[in-house]
């Protein structure tokens, strides 16, 4: 079953990267077209050229157009708010960052036109970065609603980029991720976990757009409070991203490798796999669903599962008027099935949601509700559990 799965992911791996990242040119593009050579000089009709083809995933399309426009028209920002985001896509940072700079200064963008491209402006310069850091740390105290009991939660999450090429070229990432939630010896409720993973970031169109293929090592451990579910796995994985559109995206990831339970004396496989679409309603507020599928192949019926879940994520960014800084705010809805050899079935439902209001550029306070509610046909596994958390923390 493990090697059908794999075959399976492998096909749908295939599929994904044959997706198209350049549309075809549409009939409306087409139409614009014909209407420029007609009127060469309009500079609405080359600004909705330029507009079109990125919509299409053309941005050397947009860039020969807007470079028209801009020769004609300096002032426009617009047309080279456009072209700086083109430039971006393509990986022409040191370009992209030049006209982001001079949005930056010019008077005529609203202040959170000047957020956008302060935020473009940064990214691009940390493109152009052959090895650069980032990451967040965050602590505070967590509650749990059915005994009102206090605990303490942090997480810490470290990426490095290593970019020997240049920003159209391979990037090698290092991830590693850490969280911490404890309410003391005599609850079961907590989690410590650390997860690294290493490997490739692959551009396969070699545009900072296009689809990106990443294979990569994992390792983790995790520690549940319980010590039939504390384990540690070593494996191998490959993700898939690929845009669709301006407003869809795709991703997908495989990830296999051998596991080994505290409980058990035997290791196991596992083997996760995981679908998803992005919609993307605008530059700051993004819907994420997927699809989740994880089997563990070992020889403990108390262990060995099959585990599938659906899930919806949706994030917005936001400046509110009494606010200094912006506000994320995100919630998530899941729903999954656990089927054990023993014969244990356990239908969990997640909700969650979370406000994270910076103080400033980068130092934030997080507050995050969930609630967890978990049915079995086995006496004593039914459990519902609100969890509440504050954390400061800050991004670097």
């Amino acid at each position: 079953m493990i090697f059908s799965r794999i075959f399976v992911a492998a096909a749908l791996f295939s599929a994904l990267s044959a997706v198209p990242v350049i549309a075809e040119t549409s009939a409306e593009r087409q139409t614009l077209f014909q209407a420029m050579l007609r009127d060469p000089a309009d500079p609405d009709l080359m600004l909705q050229y330029a507009r079109q083809a990125v919509k299409e995933q053309d941005f050397e399309a947009a860039v020969a157009t807007l470079e028209r426009l801009i020769d004609r028209d300096p002032a426009s920002v617009e047309a080279r708010s456009e072209l700086a985001a083109a430039y971006f896509a393509l990986g022409a940072n040191e370009v992209a960052l030049y006209h982001f700079k001079i949005l930056q200064g010019s008077d005529a963008l609203t202040p959170d036109q000047q957020r956008q491209m302060a935020r473009y402006a940064d990214e691009a310069q940390d493109r152009n970065a052959k090895s650069s850091f980032s990451g967040f740390a965050q602590a505070g105290f967590a509650v749990l609603g059915d005994n009102g009991k206090v605990g303490a939660t942090a997480s810490l999450g470290l990426v490095h980029r290593y970019d020997p090429n240049g920003p159209s070229g391979t990037v090698f990432i290092t991830t590693l991720r850490a969280d911490y939630l404890d309410f003391g010896s005599s609850s079961t409720t907590g989690q410590r976990s650390v997860a690294f993973t290493y490997g490739p970031s692959l551009r396969l169109a070699g545009t900072q757009y296009g689809p990106v293929l990443r294979p990569y090592l994992a390792v983790r451990s995790t520690n549940d409070n319980k010590i039939a579910f504390d384990r540690d796995a070593i494996g191998f994985g490959v993700s898939l991203e690929a845009p669709l559109t301006q407003s869809w995206s795709t991703f997908a990831n495989l990830e296999g490798g051998k596991i080994r339970y505290d409980a058990s004396t035997v290791d196991g496989n596992y083997v996760d796999g995981q679908l998803g679409l992005i919609w993307f309603l605008g530059r700051d507020t993004s819907v994420r669903s997927s699809v989740i599928s994880q089997k563990v192949d070992i020889a403990d019926p108390l262990i060995e599962s099959d585990f599938r879940a659906a899930r919806v994520d949706i994030q917005k960014r936001l400046r509110p008027s009494f606010a200094s800084y912006d506000w994320k705010i995100s919630g998530f809805v899941q729903t999954e099935t656990e089927s054990f050899t023993s014969g244990r079935e356990d239908k969990v439902k997640r909700v969650g949601a979370a406000l994270q209001a910076y103080i400033s550029e980068t130092v934030y306070i997080n507050s995050e509700v969930q609630y967890y509610d978990r049915n079995s046909n086995v006496v004593g596994f039914e459990k519902s559990e609100p969890l509440f958390s504050i954390t400061v923390g800050m991004e670097f």
